[in-house]
């Protein structure tokens, strides 16, 4: 029995046995409750399934599916039954093709900043303006970049646009249905892949995807009336097809990080690398609820780890890279990605950490309510909670000013006022516009 209580299977199987209860009683995978519990019993099977060597004392777990269940709970509070219903004005398209041109325009300025950086880079380095001279900006922008070293305030200033586009096109992909207008919904992933490589960073391409992922979820809530299926043979076969890209990536980057100027680019499949990298956050942040000053102590860190953009641009706190300099042990390998949770209860504690997700919970839980009466304005808020979760096994997502830009953004687009057109390509998405 004390073997059973000490597995962290038990609180895995919880939490999907409460996913299942939340499902059957939203009707949907896409209200925030059943959608925060199935992410999180995804993101607890994964790493317990594929790397079984890594230690992961059952606390962790434990703590995750309490935090978890605080969101679910105040979801289901934020998102009580209503008798509304969808009669209203059929989604202007135009707003939506409005949405993918200002995405366009969002990404060449990206383009046009990244394209600055690298030029300047590679003056300011003495490297030629060729394929080698690129290759080695990886290498020396990813030391400058842990050495505390910030991009030139022009590139940063453009690059940042990439975010908001990424949403951009993830809402509008939803709606617009011409292969031409879908395809463009991809072309941010051009500059943003390019800003990666150069820097040798995978966080900004992987971003970019999640929040373009989250921008398509929070409008497929906002024009699907009937419960759909939201793991579909489609979808298994995207998934493949990304886990393959991202691993690729993944060895590409590592190469790209550790290429010396006098040496031919080798690349590399690392595979105890990249299993740490990605499948780690469990057993370190269970090591790290094990110890000492975890949990149990008290911690205030007034919005440091969950909020550390914004603190850092009113020059309250400064944003560390990395935010945590203690490694983990695993393998052969290190690791410092705690997860969001982490950060949120070295904010406010284990008790306020549980407060702030019950808080979570119930503004997505409103905001999923008001979206899927109607008020597409809510759309926007509603990607926020779900790029969130999608993050969340590495660090509060709202660490980055870019996203909260995004966000902020698509609120704007969204509260446009426009003229309702009746588009019969879109009769089953019977919604108000904001």
């Amino acid at each position: 029995m004390s073997d059973l209580l000490a597995s962290p299977w038990l609180p895995t199987i919880a939490m999907l046995l409460l996913a299942l209860g939340a499902r059957l009683l939203s009707g949907t995978w896409l209200a925030p409750g059943p959608f925060g519990l199935l992410t999180w019993t995804t993101y607890l099977v994964i790493p317990l399934t594929l790397a079984p060597e890594y230690q992961v004392p059952a606390l962790g777990p434990w703590i995750i599916l309490l935090l978890v269940l605080s969101i679910a709970l105040g979801a289901q509070l934020g998102a009580r039954p209503t008798t509304a219903t969808r009669e209203a004005a059929l989604p202007d398209l135009a707003r939506y093709k409005r949405m993918l041109q200002l995405s366009l325009f969002q990404t060449l300025l990206g383009s046009i900043g990244a394209v600055y950086w690298a030029a300047r880079a590679l003056s300011e380095h003495g490297l030629d303006v060729s394929a080698p001279g690129m290759l080695m900006l990886g290498h020396i922008l990813s030391v400058e970049r842990y050495a505390g070293e910030t991009p030139p305030f022009l590139a940063r200033i453009l690059v940042m646009w990439l975010f908001p586009a990424a949403l951009l096109s993830g809402i509008a992909f939803r709606v617009l249905k011409t292969r031409k207008e879908r395809f463009l919904c991809f072309v941010v992933l051009i500059p943003t892949v390019f800003l990666s490589l150069m820097q040798a960073s995978r966080a900004n391409t992987l971003i970019v995807v999640a929040l373009g992922l989250s921008g398509y979820l929070s409008m497929r809530a906002a024009t699907t009336q009937s419960a759909q299926r939201l793991i579909t043979r489609r979808g298994l076969a995207a998934v493949a097809l990304s886990v393959l890209a991202a691993l690729a990536f993944f060895f590409v980057v590592d190469a790209l990080r550790s290429h010396d100027q006098n040496k031919e680019i080798e690349l590399g499949t690392d595979w105890d690398r990249a299993k740490y990298f990605s499948l780690g956050y469990l057993a370190v942040f269970s090591h790290w609820a094990n110890l000492p000053e975890g949990p149990s102590s008290w911690h205030f860190g007034l919005g440091t780890y969950t909020f550390g953009g914004v603190l850092d641009s009113v020059g309250l706190r400064a944003r560390l890279v990395g935010v945590y300099a203690e490694y983990v042990t695993l393998g052969d390998g290190e690791s410092n990605i705690y997860t969001a949770f982490r950060g949120l209860i070295e904010d406010f504690s284990l008790p306020g950490a549980a407060l702030f997700c019950i808080v979570l919970g119930l503004l997505a839980g409103r905001a999923y309510k008001l979206t899927v009466e109607g008020r597409t304005v809510w759309v926007a808020g509603l990607a926020g909670y779900y790029v969130f979760l999608v993050w969340s096994p590495i660090i509060s997502v709202f660490v980055y000013n870019s996203l909260i830009l995004a966000i902020a953004t698509g609120v704007f687009m969204l509260k446009r006022k426009g003229a309702a057109r009746s588009t019969p390509h879109l009769q089953n998405c019977r919604f108000r516009e904001a």
